[in-house]
């Protein structure tokens, strides 16, 4: 009982207060960190062990997916709106240890390229490359370490603001004593927590033009911190075709990693160093990279001969971004229709080399062919119905 009052005359509490909150009748007196909401609360610095249950959730998560064998797309969208959501919600209470965050990452990145928490398999693309924006050419993933520090800067526009929160008048009286927010610099008895907020202060004053978020019409948010933090970035010329609402995710993706050449053909394996004759699984008669398997080879030329007739749209013949620059269509459904069907047959194409080289069977053009005039006729058919009904509405 000792130290509970201890505790209690430390977090600024008199002795007439602390005996009446004894007195009290069902109170329970507890101590820290405690939990809430499942998130262990502390007045002190948040060690690395009281964040393992974060890490340990996302690994449960991961084990408990484990057993249903899933692809690419289906883990992506597993990632995105359960791990790197669990890692967001931590983040708005407290600050997160730089190692706890890099071990979610890490986690993160094996079970997209693995299905696995453990290392699997190396990684196809750059973590730095996943993690930006669809239009940019990533998968949109979070980068954990940069919404950390986007949640963080939210302390930094309060102070800015003089935002009228009992923390900020607090902070305000006992650290920064009436002085400018930006000239302010901490002194080396500082808490970790304060010290580490005027870090970020220093990365993200850059935004703030006379104590005013430069974007959002002024009001700072986490996502408008999170966009600022990442820096200027170019699209690509191709997101729209990847990304197409009406193409199926399976397909989107193998489409985002060959139009990044970063799909496993034989040329990268031969630059791994794997042991292996360099053949095309379908002709067997020149290299396989990806110019070739999914443009020269006679089997790959004869699925884009079919869609291109069916179609009757100039379709690429070599190099599929340059197309992207460059084709222009005014009928925004048709635009999607052969986005859809040319990202079905970059996707069909890759699974018939891979029955290639598993089952030594060569499918036919005319079948692959017949199943994506199916796939597009059924989509023109559910978006013409979708158009009808919004007429009648």
């Amino acid at each position: 009982m000792n130290q509970e009052k201890s505790e209690l005359y430390c977090n600024g509490l008199d002795a007439g207060e602390v005996a009446y909150i004894l007195q009290m009748p069902g109170f329970k007196l507890g101590q820290f960190p405690f939990r809430y909401l499942g998130i262990p609360i502390s007045y002190k610095r948040m060690p690395v062990g009281d964040c393992s249950r974060l890490v340990e959730k996302v690994v449960e998560r991961i084990r408990g997916w484990g057993a249903r064998k899933l692809s690419y797309a289906g883990r992506l969208v597993l990632i995105r709106a359960v791990l790197t959501q669990l890692h967001s919600f931590w983040a708005r209470i407290f600050i997160i240890p730089l190692t706890v965050i890099d071990k979610i990452t890490r986690i993160c990145r094996n079970y997209l390229w693995a299905g696995s928490d453990k290392y699997g398999r190396a990684p196809a693309v750059s973590w730095d490359q996943v993690c930006l924006g669809k239009k940019y050419g990533g998968l949109g993933i979070k980068d954990c370490r940069l919404w950390n520090t986007a949640q963080i800067a939210k302390y930094t526009a309060w102070l800015a603001t003089k935002s009228d929160h009992l923390w900020i008048k607090w902070v305000d009286h006992i650290y920064m004593k009436g002085r400018y927010w930006y000239d302010y610099s901490p002194s080396l008895n500082s808490s970790w927590v304060w010290r580490t907020i005027c870090k970020v202060k220093d990365r993200v004053k850059a935004g703030f033009i006379n104590d005013v978020w430069c974007a959002n019409q002024g009001q700072y948010t986490v996502a408008s911190g999170y966009a600022w933090l990442q820096g200027d970035l170019v699209k690509v010329d191709w997101w729209p075709m990847i990304w197409n609402r009406l193409s199926l995710p399976k397909y989107t993706f193998i489409g985002w990693l060959m139009i990044q050449e970063r799909l496993l053909t034989k040329d990268r394996m031969l630059r791994f160093g794997v042991l292996i004759d360099g053949l095309c699984e379908i002709c067997r008669t020149q290299m396989e990279d990806h110019q070739h398997l999914f443009y020269l080879c006679d089997f790959s030329s004869r699925c884009w001969d079919l869609l291109r007739a069916w179609l009757v749209v100039p379709l690429p013949t070599t190099d599929v971004l340059q197309w992207c620059s460059r084709w222009r269509c005014r009928s925004l459904l048709k635009k999607q229709l052969v986005h859809a069907a040319m990202v079905a047959l970059i996707y069909h194409i890759w699974m018939a080399r891979n029955v290639c080289r598993e089952e030594h069977r060569v499918p036919c053009p005319n079948n692959i062919a017949k199943e994506i005039r199916c796939y597009i006729q059924n989509l023109y058919k559910s978006n013409e119905m979708k158009s009808r009904f919004s007429l009648v509405l």
